[in-house]
């Protein structure tokens, strides 16, 4: 699947965006971690200077004597970018003056970004502060860091996540693959594969499995049913026809023979509809019979010679002499009468065309006509049994909808497919089927 939404991109994408805010996640709180661990650090060396300012000068030692010590200790400690200083009872005694005392006990960082301890001492209060600059440029590089990783973090997640997504979507994919591969006339004989060791696949692929073997069932049923009626339909239709026509030999009134000939078209008609319905109601199965080489000219000439006078003189036809296509004379015959009826009702007046040309390994069949055309809704659902569109019901047109579904069925029995396609003006239909190659006809003259 090339584009849309899909589960595989879905997961993709909440893979890499989960990647990328777990980095983020981890790069800001390895920043903060390191920060207080610096901030902690920092407060041991303030505290180490305090403890080193309180043993030089003991309790009883007289204030000229401490301020003397407090403003040694403070020349020492600037090599290392601190300031020092000792209060008692709140009065300053040495070291940095400028150095204001803290309202309490401990640690914090100032407005200026320094960092300053109140440490109470026998001797006194000591108040001990760094420039935190030093700290915060280690910290602007460990942010750094931690954000470009975040950054490769999220790329590799990015790269990842297609193929690990892909991978987490292959059993869906598998089941997509095997549900698209199912036949519409046999669905029954789906989802041939095993499970994948998945619990919700599995169960996804059992309850589909359930599904189409219930919907194998109706569609047998009704086939039964549709097949029945028409073997039971048949034999007192065509009773009911030999002996009208064998009646019409004899010498009868005009209005009889009118009526009779009108009897005899309708029945004509049910007979047709009936063996249409037996074609519809037959596994596909049964109708891939026999494959031959079918020259498609002969079957137009066929098809064109079985109709009246004046719709013969409708149909014009197009095709080489010496195109064959694989397959079963005749159905190909009976899908080719249907997609002609079909065109010479829709078009009264017009012409029908019929043109053949080789497509690579398949023949395509373009049967176009002068008629309304059929509306892009319902270009898909004319080849349902029983589907007439509203075009056909308003203008009166008569039909079963069967002939078209019949065209289909026929069609992909064959391994082709019939569509309508896009026209100027009219209908135009187009059927492909698989072509007989000359190779193909050798192979099968060596294995007679």
């Amino acid at each position: 699947m090339s584009g849309g939404r899909t589960f595989a991109r879905r997961v993709a994408r909440a893979m890499a965006a989960t990647a990328v805010l777990s980095a983020l996640l981890s790069a800001v709180l390895t920043t903060a971690i390191a920060w207080t661990s610096l901030l902690d650090r920092e407060d041991e060396r303030l505290r180490g200077a305090a403890q080193t300012l309180g043993l030089e000068v003991p309790a009883a030692m007289d204030e000229a004597t401490a301020r003397g010590h407090a403003d040694d200790e403070q020349a020492e400690v600037a090599v290392a970018g601190m300031r020092i200083a000792l209060y008692r009872a709140g009065a300053f005694v040495g070291g940095d003056a400028s150095l204001r005392p803290s309202a309490a006990e401990g640690c914090r960082t100032t407005g200026r970004g320094w960092r300053q301890c109140r440490v109470t001492l026998p001797t006194g209060a000591v108040e001990v502060t760094s420039d935190l600059a030093a700290a915060r440029s280690q910290r602007s590089l460990l942010l750094g860091a931690a954000l470009l990783a975040a950054l490769l973090a999220g790329l590799a997640g990015l790269g990842l996540s297609g193929a690990v997504s892909a991978r987490i979507a292959r059993p869906l994919q598998r089941l997509r693959e095997e549900v698209a591969a199912v036949d519409a006339d046999a669905p029954g004989r789906a989802l041939p594969g095993g499970g994948d060791g998945y619990a919700e696949t599995d169960a996804l692929r059992a309850s589909l499995g359930e599904m189409l073997s219930r919907l194998d069932e109706a569609l047998s049923q009704s086939r039964r049913f549709a097949a029945n009626a028409a073997h039971e339909l048949r034999t007192p239709l065509g009773t009911m026809q030999a002996e009208l026509e064998l009646s019409a030999e004899g010498v009868l009134p005009e209005e009889v023979r009118d009526s009779q000939g009108r009897v005899l078209r309708t029945l004509g008609g049910l007979n047709a509809l009936v063996e249409r319905l037996l074609i519809l109601a037959a596994p596909v199965e049964s109708l891939r019979g026999a494959r031959e080489a079918v020259s498609l000219s002969d079957v137009v000439e066929e098809v064109r010679a079985a109709l009246d006078p004046a719709a013969r003189q409708r149909v014009r036809s197009a095709v080489d002499e010496g195109l064959h296509v694989r397959g079963d004379a005749l159905l190909l015959r009976v899908m080719l009468e249907n997609v002609v009826g079909n065109a010479l009702k829709f078009a009264p007046s017009g012409a029908v065309t019929v043109r053949a040309e080789a497509d690579g390994d398949a023949v395509t069949l373009e049967v176009t006509d002068e008629g309304p055309g059929v509306a892009p809704c319902d270009r898909q659902r004319v080849f349902d049994a029983f589907y007439r569109s509203a075009g056909a019901r308003a203008e009166g047109v008569r039909g079963h909808g069967v002939g078209l579904a019949l065209v289909a069925r026929i069609a992909r029995a064959h391994g082709g497919s019939a569509a309508f396609e896009d026209a100027p003006a009219g209908a135009r239909l187009l059927l492909r089927l698989p072509r007989w190659a000359p190779a193909e006809r050798d192979a099968t003259m060596r294995a007679l």
